[in-house]
């Protein structure tokens, strides 16, 4: 295996790299969707100058890399990649019986191996071992106790031990991540600089809501995936949902997702798996297909209703045998075999470039697991122009399913019918602008609709109803906008403009508050951001409205929700305002109150 030349946004990814340790944060995150080479990034990080220039400031022996995996399977393709790129380095495995040599440049193991024996098999690596480098693949995961833990031990976190004596500071739970990133803040200030922690992931956000600020200091580069298949780097998506008679409604939730034992028995009915086969008989017929399932017994039932009618199906799971796994792959990969139904063994890490049609049989609330599995279909192949992607979209009111539409950011609920995913997004784009103030999300709350059902629905909408703000409007004294999802403002009069203070949330799953001032000049804009890292919006909402306490006192009687001059008449300076801002539904009797957040609202679209 030759080292592939880098693409320019690998370039990119590794400046970035570099430019944020030179900025003192050394635990970085790079966002990257499956498919654009994440392994390959990290596989040229040794030979990037100014990475270079970095690591010569130690001795050559205490320049050494650590690459933890996510899985097993995934360790022998890394450490190929890396010796590609890097010839002259000895790179070596650690896992079960392997053992890494103590002279290696580069060591590769499984998050198991690391952790097994409570970390034992880590310390002895360390006892030996100085690593300067350390990449985190598949970093989604590393908010769970075994990676922080870990981490811990390799001195990018504090251990239990240094936190008060909290012992169960590594639980994934809510409340502790909370403490961790508590103590995040002290830890930073005496945390040894010397060393270089970055986590790879195709997206940041986990199914049970903990953000990764817990671990990763900042978002070093962020790479879409609707960019790169744009760039021509990722085949285009060509999306079908299908509707099911299946009902989601009594299956419980776990971790975030759904109970695996209960959502298997609700989904794996010859029914549903028949129409499964119909539904890719008619999109994708004959097109080399990843099938994704529940369980083991849903992966065999619907290979077998595939082999039923007619077509070259088989079913791979943790139980099969991994010679035999290869084998089938293999012969996947050179159209021996048409369909493949999986349970959680490609989901991550698997290059099968010829997938050209991608199947979910396996609901989820997972945006990372979702966009893990589809990714496996959106590799460049010879002869392949695009990925046909299905959706079985079962009956779940009370739960959000993924599908095909949020990988452009749109809402999972809006129903697919073959157009290309970017021409649907402009489509919901040119509906939004039609249709200004139409609450798309909530439109679709609780229901599936298709483009042409929105578009009747925002026809009737009033577009100049006041948005809920929703659970972040609880204990709030100021009168908020709400514009978007996690997208909260004020705009009021101040210095020589108009300055509005906004409450939104990032790609790392934390609320930050940023300050524009547009000057009435039409100069250009002052922007600034207060603070950022807040895991709960309502703690967001209560420093930003501080702030305005504190050092925007005149503003408090202009935007105080329960000031006495909001239940007077409009004024007819208000009144004459909203007319030039073409506000047509204008309340009869309308008071000063409903005059004043019709008219931010109107001027918040128009920014």
């Amino acid at each position: 295996m030759t080292a592939p030349t880098l693409r320019p946004y690998q370039v990119a990814q590794l400046d970035a790299i570099a430019a944020g340790l030179a900025a003192g944060t050394n635990r970085l995150l790079v966002k990257s969707p499956t498919g654009t080479g994440k392994t390959v990034t990290f596989a040229a990080m040794l030979k990037h100058p100014p990475i270079v220039r970095w690591l010569e400031q130690f001795r050559p022996a205490d320049r050494k890399m650590l690459i933890v995996a996510h899985r097993d399977i995934l360790l022998d393709q890394a450490a190929e990649k890396i010796h590609a790129a890097n010839p002259h380095l000895m790179v070596t495995i650690e896992q079960g019986e392997r053992h890494a040599s103590p002279h290696a440049d580069v060591i590769i193991a499984s998050i198991q191996t690391l952790s097994a024996q409570h970390f034992r098999r880590l310390e002895r690596l360390l006892a030996r071992t100085q690593f300067r480098i350390v990449i985190v693949d598949e970093a989604h995961h590393a908010a769970a106790s075994t990676y922080r833990a870990a981490l811990g031990c390799l001195g990018f976190l504090p251990t239990a031990e240094e936190m008060d004596g909290r012992q169960n500071i590594e639980a994934a739970s809510y409340e502790d991540v909370v403490d961790m990133e508590a103590a995040l803040k002290d830890w930073d200030a005496r945390a040894p600089k010397d060393r270089l922690l970055v986590g790879m992931t195709a997206t940041p956000n986990r199914s049970d809501a903990i953000g990764l600020g817990c671990v990763f200091q900042s978002i070093a580069y962020s790479y879409a995936l609707k960019d790169a298949i744009a760039d021509g780097w990722l085949v285009p998506i060509m999306p079908w949902s299908i509707e099911t008679t299946t009902s989601l409604e009594e299956v419980h939730l776990a971790r975030g997702d759904f109970n695996q034992r209960e959502l298997a028995d609700a989904v794996n009915t010859d029914r549903r798996n028949d129409l499964a086969v119909a539904a890719w008989r008619e999109h994708a017929e004959h097109m080399p297909t990843l099938a994704f399932t529940v369980d083991v017994a849903h992966a065999h039932a619907l290979a077998l209703a595939f082999a039923d009618a007619g077509y070259l199906a088989v079913a791979v799971s943790g139980e099969t045998p991994t010679d035999v796994r290869r084998r089938l792959l293999k012969d996947f990969q050179h159209g021996k075999i048409e369909v493949i139904t999986n349970c959680m063994v490609l989901t991550e890490g698997t290059d099968l470039p010829r997938a050209a049609c991608i199947l979910h049989a396996k609901p989820t609330k997972s945006a990372t697991l979702y966009e893990q599995m589809t990714g496996r279909g959106l590799r460049l192949f010879p002869g392949k122009d695009h990925c046909v992607v299905i959706d079985l979209v079962d009956v779940a009111r009370r739960h959000s399913l993924q599908a095909a539409p949020v990988l452009f950011g749109l809402p999972p609920s809006l129903l697919a019918k073959g157009q290309r995913l970017e021409a649907l997004a402009e489509d919901l784009d040119e509906l939004i602008n039609k249709h200004p103030g139409f609450d798309v999300s909530h439109a679709l709350e609780g229901q599936h609709l298709t483009l042409a059902q929105l578009e009747a629905a925002a026809s009737t909408f009033d577009i100049w109803s006041i948005p809920e703000l929703g659970t972040f409007g609880v204990g709030r004294a100021m009168n908020w906008i709400k514009l978007g999802p996690d997208i909260y403002r004020l705009r009021y009069p101040w210095a020589d403009g108009i300055e509005t203070l906004q409450v939104s949330r990032d790609l790392l799953g934390k609320w930050e508050i940023v300050l524009t001032l547009a000057p009435s000049n039409h100069g250009p804009k002052r922007q600034r951001t207060l603070a950022t890292g807040f895991i709960f919006e309502s703690v967001a909402g209560e420093t930003a409205e501080r702030f305005v306490l504190q050092d925007r006192r005149s503003v408090m009687k202009l935007k105080d929700r329960e000031a006495p001059w909001r239940a007077r008449p409009a004024s007819t300076k208000q009144l004459g305002l909203l007319k030039r801002l073409r506000v047509p539904a204008i309340p009869k009797a309308c008071t000063m109150g409903q005059a004043s957040d019709l008219i931010d609202l109107a001027q918040a679209r128009r920014s």
